[in-house]
């Protein structure tokens, strides 16, 4: 009668354990960093991002989760996956009374890269070459394909955009973001499955 009982709860905590797993791990999932994206998916992320003016996007739910450090009101950065980089067009666009034409959405969709973008002082980088970004995952340090200034910010500060490629990441690994410029260097801990 014992052995009984012992196999029955074993058996219930198998079966809660597997339920819980399940539970637990398809949000997680479902959120990770997407490479590839699919046509609801970017007609979605474009939806959301109209509903938010220019930089009110930046504070949204979804956005928030993409940014590190201070970013957008210092130091730090936002990572553009294809998602986010949708949801950031369609708010910016959403100023001009604008949306993404169908031609916008097909290039999101072929695109095979991601941008970084960090911002540091003005006084740190004079060229885009002057401030390095570096994602670190375990032992592989992965550089952007391309480093270029993004927009001139009015409070001394300049954004730095860095072009990566999707497939030379790990988005389940731990990831640090280095931002190396002439006077020293900065690193911040993200993790690429709260970006979506």
């Amino acid at each position: 009668m014992i052995a009984r009982k012992e196999a029955f709860m074993s058996a219930i905590r198998w079966c809660l354990s597997i339920v819980c797993i399940t539970i637990l791990g398809i949000p997680a999932l479902s959120n990770a960093f997407d490479a590839h994206l699919t046509e609801k998916q970017i007609k979605e992320a474009s939806e959301y991002g109209s509903k938010y003016k220019g930089k009110e996007v930046f504070g949204s739910p979804v956005v928030k989760k993409a940014c590190f450090g201070e970013y957008p009101k210092g130091d730090g950065g936002i990572i553009m996956s294809k998602y986010i980089h949708t949801i950031v067009i369609s708010a910016m666009m959403a100023t001009k009374d604008k949306t993404l034409t169908p031609e916008d959405m097909k290039e999101i969709e072929a695109s095979t890269t991601f941008n970084i973008v960090v911002v540091t002082s003005d006084e740190d980088v004079k060229t885009p070459e002057d401030a390095q970004i570096i994602l670190v995952q375990g032992t592989n340090n992965v550089l952007p394909q391309k480093t270029a200034f993004g927009m001139k910010r009015k409070d001394n500060k300049q954004s730095i955009d860095g072009t990566f490629q999707c497939d030379k990441i790990n988005p389940k690994a731990s990831t640090a973001i280095v931002v190396k410029t002439r006077n020293g260097q900065k690193k911040y801990k993200i993790d690429f499955s709260d970006v979506k």
